[in-house]
Formats: C-alpha cells, structure tokens, sequence
C-alpha cells in the first residue's frame, strides 16, 4: 500500500501502528487456527496429528 500512496512508508509510520499490527496478526491467526482444527475434526472425526490418540 505505500507503493500505491494509500498509506506512508513503514520508516514514517509511528510505532503505534507496527505494535497494533503486530498483536492484531498474533490474534487473527490464533482464531483461525482455532476455527481449522474445529473444522476438521468435526469434519474427520479425529484430533490433529500431534495429539496421539491413547488406546482405551
């Protein structure tokens, strides 16, 4: 986006900016993991892989 001029060069950014995307990308790519592996053991009815699954 600073290529296009939409947003200033990151050097011109304040930090603010830097921390908020920073911890906002820690927190969309949690949520997303979390919705993957509901997703998918709903979907194969197992556990991720490096969850072993005990014998009963």
């Amino acid at each position: 986006m600073p290529a296009m001029g939409i947003v200033p060069a990151p050097w011109n950014q304040p930090f603010g900016e830097h921390f908020s995307e920073f911890f906002g990308h820690i927190i969309w790519l949690w949520s997303i993991e979390l919705v993957r592996r509901d997703l998918r053991n709903r979907i194969t009815g197992e556990p991720d892989a490096e969850y072993p699954v005990e014998a009963r």
